[in-house]
């Protein structure tokens, strides 16, 4: 009876409820808005643009998609995903490999119907920014289709990319 219990006044807190002495009050009620509000510690983003940035940190723990798990099993390689490589522009990556400057762009806003996305004037315009910006920085650019990503012709051009 005792674990029901305890689960009931979880529920009724996470509801917005506000225990006072014991007692629980509602959120709206003058006991609860009495109660100052601690406010949550933000961590402070660091933007480098490399694998220490705190985005690629976060993306890189997020994201377990099939790709990278084939990378790192074929080729032994740890891949990051949407990996922000700039700190000019919030242009990411869908994949890169930092290690060795290997960015993997899987082009799938190329079959999207309408004037939206990457196949959009301005789409396009941001793709070829984004791309020279890569080149300056001194990256080198696979570009994949969708259903090509976890193929070994892929594999083998990551490869040839390493040499």
């Amino acid at each position: 009876m005792k674990g029901w219990g305890t689960a009931l006044i979880k529920d009724v807190k996470s509801r917005g409820y506000v225990e006072v002495n014991g007692v629980l009050y509602p959120p709206n009620s003058e006991q609860a808005l009495s109660i100052p509000v601690k406010a949550k510690k933000r961590s402070k983003t660091i933007k480098t643009g490399w694998i220490d940035d705190s985005r690629n940190i976060k993306n890189k723990e997020k994201y377990k998609d099939p790709f990278i798990q084939l990378v790192k099993q074929e080729l032994g390689i740890e891949v990051w995903p949407e990996f922000y490589f700039s700190t000019e522009r919030l242009f990411r990556i869908d994949y890169a490999i930092p290690e060795y400057k290997i960015a993997i762009e899987q082009e799938g806003g190329i079959y999207m119907k309408g004037n939206s996305g990457h196949s959009s004037g301005t789409g396009i315009a941001r793709d070829m920014e984004k791309n020279n910006l890569l080149v300056e920085k001194g990256w080198r650019l696979i570009r994949r289709q969708p259903s090509e990503m976890l193929t070994m012709a892929t594999l083998d051009i990551i490869k040839k990319a390493l040499q």
